[in-house]
């Protein structure tokens, strides 16, 4: 499955279960990310490549680390789901994480975690 079809996937789910607390979504087909602006301020950040990367980050505003990332792009963290890996928000750091960059399998995670926040 190529980047493009993984986030077209994702984008499926993702507006299935979210959709009334959306207020925007924008798909890049070239590069390919999607970005999606909820109600409440938030944007979403979905993007994957051909080489079995990704990456999901949650911005919560523009302060500095005002954010939370899912992604594997690199293998540097010392956790025992590496590459695979999670930066909380306000942390440089990253820990284990349940992602492993399958669609199907991390919008479930990534809904519940949203619905949090949302």
């Amino acid at each position: 499955m190529t980047g493009l079809d993984k986030l077209n996937v994702a984008r499926k789910i993702l507006l299935e279960d979210l959709l009334p607390k959306i207020k925007n979504e924008y798909i890049d087909d070239e590069r390919p990310f999607l970005e999606i602006s909820f109600f409440k301020g938030l944007i979403l950040y979905i993007r994957y490549n051909d080489y079995e990367e990704y990456s999901y980050q949650l911005i919560f505003s523009q302060k500095p680390l005002d954010r939370i990332r899912y992604d594997n792009y690199d293998d540097v963290w010392n956790v025992k789901s590496n590459p695979h890996h999670f930066h909380p928000k306000g942390e440089k750091t990253a820990i284990e994480s349940s992602m492993n960059g399958d669609p199907k399998h991390d919008m479930i995670i990534l809904i519940k975690e949203l619905l949090i926040v949302l």
